[in-house]
């Protein structure tokens, strides 16, 4: 079982053999039912924020090539008014390719801080799946260690009562 992952259907299914006046085996049962319910809670967690991320990836648009605007071609002097108006048409293209150049970098800069964001939570929901697994590796530490003195003071009390009956 050590070189086993920890899951939680390893968890769910994890049998402990009954020993007199060992754990009681109610509040093991609720604690492991406690850490599978964490692990649900977090496995889900991680699968909506990377789903979150996935949106996000797709939802980012590739960046159109900004098109330089085509020069007006007159075959005679321009009069004031069409002056005026191919003045105003430059600076609407002007006003336009910017517009599309602050869009595109706001989008960029949305998807950064998502995945970033995304990134830290996985990061912290990884870091509290490995706490929780070293908390069962304890544990299980815990359990192993009060099985050994149990069973020695087992063996004492066989003596003692050796003792007695030898008398």
């Amino acid at each position: 079982m050590q070189n086993q992952k920890i899951t939680i259907e390893v968890i769910e299914t994890k049998e402990f053999h009954v020993a007199a006046r060992g754990y009681n085996q109610h509040e093991v049962d609720e604690f492991l039912d406690s850490i599978c319910d964490e692990m649900e809670r977090m496995e889900a967690e991680m699968a909506a924020l990377q789903a979150e991320n996935d949106r996000l990836k797709n939802q980012a648009v590739p960046q159109p090539q900004v098109r330089e605007p085509e020069p007006v071609v007159t075959a005679a002097p321009l009069s004031g008014a069409d002056s005026t108006f191919r003045e105003i048409l430059e600076m609407a293209q002007r006003v336009k390719e910017q517009t599309i150049a602050d869009a595109q970098a706001k989008a960029a800069e949305i998807v950064e801080n998502a995945e970033i964001e995304v990134k830290a939570r996985l990061g912290n929901l990884a870091d509290e799946k490995d706490e929780l697994e070293a908390e069962v590796d304890s544990l299980k530490v815990a359990a192993q260690e009060y099985k050994v003195k149990f069973a020695e003071m087992i063996a004492e009390a066989q003596k003692m009562l050796d003792a007695v009956t030898e008398l």
